[in-house]
């Protein structure tokens, strides 16, 4: 009985060391190493491309190749990818490409490199590469030394001062269009004029009564004061500076104020008025420019006699 259990055991390692040794057989038939040169000066690359094709049907573990960082006399560039190329037929290949140079002069072997397919233990096939310096010149010739090259230095300091001055001008030019454009007259809310804010507008249209309105100069002149007249009456009154503000805005300060809606309308078409006549080259007939006076005296009028509202 314990005869026959030895038998046993014997003959299964004997089958599996047969299959073992048929299957590397197989494997290592199919075992690729291509290099692209075996013969480099230092520090060129060579290319080596291994491959395996894996048998019809083959579904076994694959435990690849590791590639070391470098090996003796050798360093890797480039380890590559692995990748796993399929074919018409069925058939599978495992493919790698390695990068690798010396910097060792001499001839040097390339070890095989481990790998298993199944139970298969297979290496790949090792080769030798000469390493060499660059080869002297043999011909002894002489080599003519060529001459000192002449350099030309442009001075580019006169452009930089031109540019410069240039660019300087611009921004004098623009700086002063900025100015003009945005000057503004300083504004006189209060305290420079001895009679009240409401006297001093009468006042003033008092002398624009005695303009002729026949005369299109003055009537510009007429229409451009007429609307400043009640500006500077506003500005004085409510301490504040409205001399910069639109239409639209008093307009607005008006019916906050409490000013019955028909004076606003009256009052905004007066100062509708100046301003076509301002910005419109607008020229209103005698009639109309005195209507304008008169809407814009009540409305001073209605101002200085109203009582104060909070929100002012």
């Amino acid at each position: 009985m314990l005869k026959g259990k030895i038998r046993t055991q014997i003959l299964a390692a004997g089958l599996t060391a047969c299959f073992s040794f048929l299957a590397t057989v197989c494997f290592s038939q199919s075992v690729q190493t291509i290099t692209d040169r075996k013969d480099i000066l230092i520090g060129e690359q060579i290319k080596l491309k291994i491959k395996t094709i894996l048998p019809l049907g083959f579904n076994g573990p694959v435990k690849w190749i590791s590639i070391p960082d470098s090996i003796t006399h050798f360093e890797i560039v480039d380890a590559g990818k692995t990748d796993t190329v399929s074919y018409k037929d069925d058939t599978k290949a495992i493919e790698q490409t390695l990068v690798f140079t010396s910097f060792d002069s001499g001839r040097w072997v390339f070890p095989s490199l481990p790998f298993s397919l199944a139970q298969a233990q297979l290496q790949t096939d090792s080769f030798a590469v000469n390493v060499s310096y660059a080869p002297p010149d043999s011909t002894n010739q002489l080599r003519d030394i060529k001459p000192i090259m002449n350099v030309t230095v442009t001075d580019y300091t006169l452009y930089y001062i031109l540019g410069g001055s240039i660019l300087l001008l611009l921004v004098i030019y623009f700086l002063y269009r900025y100015w003009k454009k945005n000057r503004k007259e300083k504004p006189v809310i209060a305290g420079t004029s001895k009679l009240s804010a409401y006297d001093e507008a009468m006042s003033e249209m008092t002398k624009l009564s005695q303009f002729d309105l026949q005369d299109a100069a003055a009537i510009k002149q007429y229409h451009s004061k007429l609307a400043g007249v009640f500006k500077q009456y506003l500005s004085r009154k409510q301490q504040k500076n409205l001399l910069t503000k639109t239409t639209s805005d008093l307009l607005i300060r008006m019916a906050e104020s409490g000013m019955a809606s028909d004076n606003v309308s009256n009052l905004a078409t007066a100062l509708r008025c100046t301003d076509a006549v301002k910005f419109a080259k607008y020229l209103p007939g005698v009639i109309e420019s005195e209507d304008c006076l008169k809407k814009i005296r009540s409305a001073i009028d209605l101002i200085e006699h109203q009582t104060p509202n909070p929100k002012q």
